[in-house]
C-alpha cells in the first residue's frame, strides 16, 4: 500500500511537472544516449558481462566509451589506427582494411561507401554510424587557454535510489546486524570535458544503509573520487592526477575496471590496452589514486605511475596500543559499509603501487614491457584451506611482463607473459584469422601457474584471479547467407590444483552458439544456446578429498526485436535454463518478457517498459536480464523462484541542458521472497524507485 501511494504521488508529480513544460517546449528529441544502450548488440554484451560477475559489476567505463564516442565521433577519413580503435565494434582487421581503402581510393564521400570496404557489411555500418564522422575539417580551436576552457562542456548528475523491502525499514531480523544509515542510495557527479584534451571531475556516493554525515562518514558521502586528465600536450600524451585506471598488455598484471570475457562476440577476446585513463566509476577499491603520465616520442610511449590509497580488508588481528591493523584475511571489494562489521573493515589497509610501462609501435608490430610493485602496510594472511595453499600471503608483490601484437595480412597474433617474482608465471597467447569476408576465427591459449597472482590482473580466464588454470579457446563468426550470421565458441580448461568446493584437480568445458537473422531494417532476431560442464564436491562439509559429481548448465534463448517506426520498438524474449548435478533430477527455469521502447515525435519524452514472467526451481537456474536504466547506472537482475518483474523508465529532456530520469520497478513473487537477497521481507514484493537529474552547461 505504501508503494502504491508512492507510485501515485510520483506519477502525479511527474505529470504536474511535465504538462506545463510540454506546452512550452514542443521540439523533437534526438534520444541518442537512450538509443546507445538499447541497441541489441550492446544490450546483450552488457547482459553477459553482468552475468559473469553475478550482476555485481560497474560498467560505467563501457557506457562512457560509447556515449563520449557518440558525442565526439571519429573522423574516419584521416583517423589513425589508434583513433579508429576507439570504435570497439571494429576489429583490428576491419580498421586496417578501412585505412587501406582510404589510402587507395581517397576519402569516403558517403557512409554508403563503407559497405564496399572489405570486411564491412550493412549491419556493421548501421552499428558504427553513431560513432563516425566523414567531415574532414574541425571547428577552429581557440589559441588562448582561457578561451579553450570556456568552450568546454560541464555536466552535473544527481541520483537517488530507494528500495522498499526489509533492508530499507531499518528493522532486521533478530540476531542480525543493524543497518547503520538511511536506506536511500545517493550519487553525485560533476564532470568537465574539453574535447579529448582536458577532463576533470569528481564523484561521490553513499550506498543504501550507509551513514551520511555521521558515524564513519562525518564528511558526508561514504566514497569520494576526483580526477584531472590532460591528453596530447606536446610530448605529454597523458597526465592523470587523482584517481585513474591502468590497462596494459592483455591484463595479466594491470587491468583495472571491467574486462571482456566469453561473450556472444567470440572474436572480441583480444584486449585493446588503453594505458592510463581517468577514473569516474564507483568501485571503491579497484582503482589507482595518485599520479600517472605517459610521455611519447615518435613510436615510443613511456608511462610512469604511483598510487597510494586505503582499501577495505577483513581484519583478523588488531593492535589497540598502536591503533594499527596487523593482519587481514582478505581484501574486501564490495564497498558496502552499511553494517557495523563491514564498516569496521573500511580503509583497513594502506596500499601503494608504483611502476612503469614501455610501449613501442613498429608499423604492424607493437610490443610492451610492464613493471609493477605492490606493497601493503598490513599482512595479508588468509586462513589455511585445502584450496588456497598457494594463495598470496605477505605484504608485497613484484611483477614484470612483456606483451606483443603483430598484424600480418589477415593474421593478428598477440599475447603476454608475466612473472610474479618468487611465485610463478602466467602466459597468454592468441591469434585472430580473417580467412574471408564471411569467415573469421579466434584462438587463445592461457596457462596460469597455481602460484601466480596479481591484485590488478584481469586477463581472459574461466576463474577469477587469473591463477591455477590452463585452457584453450576457439571462436568463430560465419556469414553463410545474406542477413544471417553464426557466432560460436568452445572453451576447454583445467585446474591443476584444488579450488573452492572442488578438492582435487578438475576440468570443464564451455560453449556457445548464436544464430542472428536480420531480414530487414525493422526486424532482428537471434537464437542462442549456452552450455557449461564442470564438477563439484558431493559433500563439501567432509574434510579432505571427497568424491565429485558432474555439473551441467544449459540456457536456450529466442529473442526478437521489431521496430515498426523510428520512434517505436518492441523486444520479446523467451529463455529456458537447465541445471543438473550427478544423478539427481535437473532443475528447470524459464522467463518470458515483453519490452516497449517509445520516443514521442514532438515531446521530449522517452519511455522504456517491461513486463516479465519467470519461474525457476532454484537459484541454480537463475536467469539474468538486462534492463534499460538511467544514464551511467546498470540493472542486470538475476531472476529466480516464481513471479513477475516489471519496470517503467521515463526520460524527460525539456532542452539540451536539463534531463530527468525516473525508473519504477517491482518484482512480485508468488510466495515469500526467496532467500538470497540481502534482506527478507514478510511480504512477497520488492520495489525500487530511481530518480536522476543531469544538468549540462
Amino acid at each position: 500500500m505504501m508503494f502504491n501511494n508512492l507510485l501515485l504521488r510520483s506519477f502525479s508529480f511527474v505529470t504536474y511537472l511535465a504538462i506545463p513544460l510540454v506546452i512550452l517546449i514542443n521540439q523533437p528529441v534526438s534520444g541518442q544516449e537512450s538509443l546507445l544502450f538499447s541497441d541489441e548488440h550492446l544490450m546483450l554484451l552488457v547482459e553477459e558481462l553482468g552475468a559473469q560477475h553475478d550482476g555485481n559489476i560497474d560498467l560505467t567505463i563501457l557506457q562512457e566509451e560509447f556515449t563520449q564516442l557518440a558525442a565526439n565521433p571519429v573522423k574516419i577519413n584521416y583517423a589513425s589506427f589508434e583513433e579508429l580503435a576507439r570504435i570497439r565494434l571494429l576489429s583490428d582487421f576491419q580498421i586496417q582494411s578501412l585505412i587501406n581503402y582510404i589510402q587507395k581510393n581517397g576519402p569516403l564521400l558517403s557512409t554508403y561507401e563503407l559497405q564496399f570496404v572489405y570486411g564491412f557489411d550493412e549491419e556493421l555500418v548501421r552499428l558504427i554510424l553513431p560513432f563516425i564522422d566523414l567531415q574532414n575539417t574541425e571547428r577552429a580551436i581557440p589559441a588562448e587557454l582561457n578561451k579553450k576552457l570556456a568552450s568546454g562542456k560541464h555536466q552535473i548528475f544527481m541520483r537517488s535510489i530507494r528500495k522498499f523491502d526489509k533492508e530499507s525499514d531499518n528493522s532486521p531480523d533478530e540476531g542480525t546486524d543493524q543497518i547503520l544509515g538511511n536506506p536511500t542510495k545517493l550519487y553525485l557527479r560533476y564532470d568537465y570535458r574539453y574535447k579529448r584534451k582536458i577532463r576533470w571531475g569528481f564523484t561521490a556516493e553513499k550506498d543504501a544503509g550507509e551513514e551520511f554525515f555521521k558515524g564513519i562518514n562525518k564528511n558526508g558521502f561514504d566514497f569520494y573520487s576526483a580526477h584531472l586528465q590532460l591528453n596530447n600536450f606536446g610530448f605529454v600524451k597523458n597526465l592523470s592526477i587523482g584517481d585513474y585506471h591502468l590497462r596494459f598488455g592483455q591484463g595479466l598484471v594491470l587491468w583495472s575496471g571491467f574486462s571482456y570475457g566469453k561473450t556472444s562476440m567470440p572474436l572480441d577476446v583480444k584486449k585493446r590496452a588503453a594505458g592510463i585513463t581517468g577514473y569516474r566509476s564507483t568501485d571503491e577499491n579497484r582503482f589507482f589514486r595518485g599520479l600517472a603520465t605517459t610521455l611519447t616520442h615518435k613510436n615510443i610511449d613511456l608511462s610512469f605511475f604511483y598510487s597510494g590509497k586505503k582499501i577495505d580488508g577483513n581484519i583478523t588481528e588488531y593492535d589497540s596500543t598502536l591503533n594499527k591493523v596487523i593482519t587481514v584475511s582478505s581484501l574486501q571489494t564490495s564497498g558496502d559499509h552499511s553494517l557495523a562489521g563491514l564498516a569496521s573493515d573500511k580503509d583497513a589497509v594502506v596500499e601503494q603501487v608504483f611502476g612503469s610501462n614501455l610501449t613501442m609501435n613498429f608499423n604492424k608490430l607493437k610490443t610492451g614491457l610492464t613493471f609493477a610493485h605492490t606493497w601493503f602496510d598490513t599482512e595479508l594472511n588468509p586462513p589455511d584451506r585445502y584450496y588456497n595453499q598457494f594463495y598470496f600471503r605477505g605484504k608485497q608483490l613484484t611483477h614484470l611482463s612483456g606483451d606483443y601484437q603483430l598484424l600480418i595480412n589477415r593474421i593478428n597474433l598477440y599475447g603476454e607473459a608475466a612473472y610474479c617474482f618468487g611465485r610463478g608465471w602466467a602466459i597468454l597467447n592468441g591469434a585472430l584469422f580473417n580467412l574471408s569476408s564471411e569467415f573469421s576465427l579466434a584462438m587463445l591459449y592461457r596457462n596460469f601457474e597455481k602460484e601466480y597472482f596479481s591484485f590488478y590482473g584481469n586477463a581472459f580466464a574461466e576463474n577469477s584471479g587469473g591463477r591455477n588454470e590452463e585452457g584453450f579457446y576457439l571462436g568463430t563468426e560465419i556469414s553463410p547467407l545474406a542477413n544471417w550470421k553464426v557466432s560460436a565458441y568452445f572453451d576447454a580448461y583445467k585446474f591443476p590444483w584444488l579450488r573452492y568446493l572442488v578438492t582435487s584437480p578438475s576440468s570443464g568445458t564451455d560453449y556457445m552458439i548464436k544464430i542472428d537473422y536480420h531480414p530487414s531494417s525493422q526486424i532482428e532476431m537471434y537464437w542462442k544456446i549456452k552450455g557449461e560442464s564442470d564438477v563439484t564436491d558431493i559433500n563439501e562439509d567432509l574434510p579432505g578429498i571427497t568424491d565429485q559429481e558432474a555439473v551441467n548448465r544449459l540456457n536456450i534463448r529466442y529473442h526478437l526485436s521489431y521496430t515498426p517506426g523510428p520512434k517505436l520498438s518492441f523486444r520479446n524474449r523467451i529463455e529456458v535454463a537447465r541445471y543438473k548435478t550427478g544423478d539427481f533430477s535437473p532443475d528447470w527455469g524459464y522467463i518470458l518478457y515483453q519490452d516497449i521502447l517509445f520516443t514521442f515525435r514532438q515531446l521530449p519524452v522517452d519511455i522504456r517498459a517491461r513486463y516479465a514472467i519467470f519461474d525457476t526451481d532454484s537459484y541454480n537456474t537463475r536467469i539474468y536480464t538486462y534492463e534499460n536504466d538511467v544514464l551511467y547506472s546498470f540493472s542486470i537482475p538475476a531472476l529466480y523462484s516464481k513471479g513477475t518483474r516489471s519496470y517503467l523508465l521515463l526520460k524527460y529532456s525539456p532542452g539540451n541542458a536539463l534531463s530527468f530520469w525516473l525508473k519504477l520497478s517491482r518484482t512480485r513473487y508468488s510466495k515469500k521472497i526467496p532467500n538470497g537477497f540481502n534482506s527478507v521481507t514478510p511480504g512477497n514484493v520488492l520495489s525500487e524507485i530511481k530518480f536522476q537529474i543531469r544538468y549540462r552547461f
